[in-house]
């Protein structure tokens, strides 16, 4: 007996995940708008400390990351449910993301390591 059966709240989680991402998208773009409009001059440095090209840095970084874990992502079909799922697109964007937060949460525990002991 191979039938698989979908959870009761299956659709109620996926439209919850819609709406939070569409909210993460929003506040996204509004916290984006909201910096350049009122970024100032003199904000590039803050107590001596770099932070513009910090942020700078820090923005290109995630792009980079995201470009190259999507280009070394697998294409390799994938068998979810029973069901082959074979669209190239969406197996690389999955890697992408898996492989991007592995490695921005492995950089928040040594950047967290690092500073134990600087300080």
């Amino acid at each position: 007996m191979n039938s698989i059966v979908s959870p009761f709240f299956a659709d109620l989680v996926l439209w919850l995940m819609y709406i939070m991402v569409a909210a993460a998208i929003g506040v996204t773009v509004y916290s984006f708008w909201h910096t350049l409009r009122n970024r100032q001059k003199g904000d590039d440095i803050v107590n001596g400390v770099p932070a513009g090209k910090i942020g700078w840095f820090v923005a290109i970084g995630l792009i980079v990351c995201l470009i190259l874990t999507f280009a070394l992502g697998s294409s390799a079909p994938v068998v979810t449910n029973g069901i082959r799922f074979t669209d190239t697109f969406w197996l690389k964007t999955t890697d992408m993301f898996i492989y991007t937060s592995s490695l921005l949460i492995i950089g928040c525990f040594v950047s967290a390591i690092v500073s134990k002991f600087r300080s």
